[in-house]
């Protein structure tokens, strides 16, 4: 092997290595976050909640980053140029670094048919257009410091449809995001680590994993949270109504 190949190799492992290091301690600030919202939920603290709920927004953000990174780093998967294409396109606009990475690694797949490909394309296209962009609009506006009312692309004036979801946001949508996004990573781990095998034999299995996420979270509300975070009632025995 080249020595140039055998230093590409060394940094894609080390890379590789540190962002999933990064990755693993993005989940364990996901955790404690939740924990500070359902704190927040639970004594009705809305100011908190409000503040704490952005930040974890932001936190989502920085995990599907921590994640891209990752995964065109894995180790003798893509090539220098790949990945640097790769980079460059997400520095200018995450979602389509991940519609480039998808095209990109649904080519390798060398034992489907064209039509297959095709079908992964579309499917997958779908699932980051709900859970990576529309996202990473109210990201990119807030990263701004636009926390409140966003503004357009060219900051001319206000965008109020993105200004809406800013003031909707909530735990709940955010924890949906969350859940997808992890089970999307997993099939486009696979397209990367293995096209022809992993990705293969999984696919469909992922897919439907995927789908009945959807509809476990589907009937899942922020005042349904906050019902179960109630504290259970304690008894006082000279409280009782006379």
């Amino acid at each position: 092997m080249p020595h140039s190949n055998i230093n590409h190799s060394a940094n894609l492992q080390s890379i590789f290595l540190i962002q999933t290091e990064n990755v693993r301690e993005l989940e364990k600030s996901w955790k404690q976050g939740n924990r500070l919202v359902n704190e927040s939920l639970r004594n009705r603290d809305q100011a908190a909640t409000a503040i704490q709920t952005k930040l974890m927004a932001l936190l989502f953000s920085a995990y599907t980053e921590a994640i891209f990174s990752k995964l065109i780093h894995t180790p003798q998967a893509l090539t220098k140029e790949e990945i640097n294409k790769l980079k460059s396109e997400f520095k200018i606009n995450s979602y389509k670094g991940w519609i480039i990475c998808l095209n990109l690694i649904v080519g390798k797949i060398t034992t489907k048919n064209q039509a297959y490909k095709d079908q992964v394309i579309i499917d997958v296209e779908s699932l980051l257009e709900n859970y990576i962009k529309q996202p990473s609009e109210v990201r990119n506006r807030m990263a701004h410091g636009q926390w409140v009312i966003a503004l357009n692309s060219k900051n001319t004036r206000e965008s109020s449809l993105i200004t809406s979801k800013i003031r909707n946001l909530d735990i709940i949508t955010l924890t949906k995001y969350k859940k997808s996004f992890s089970l999307i990573s997993l099939i486009i781990e696979d397209l990367i680590e293995s096209p022809d095998k992993a990705h293969v034999n999984t696919y469909r299995e992922k897919i439907n994993e995927f789908n009945k996420e959807q509809q476990r979270m589907a009937s899942w509300t922020l005042q349904g949270r906050i019902q179960k975070l109630r504290q259970k009632p304690t008894f006082c025995e000279n409280c009782i109504a006379k």
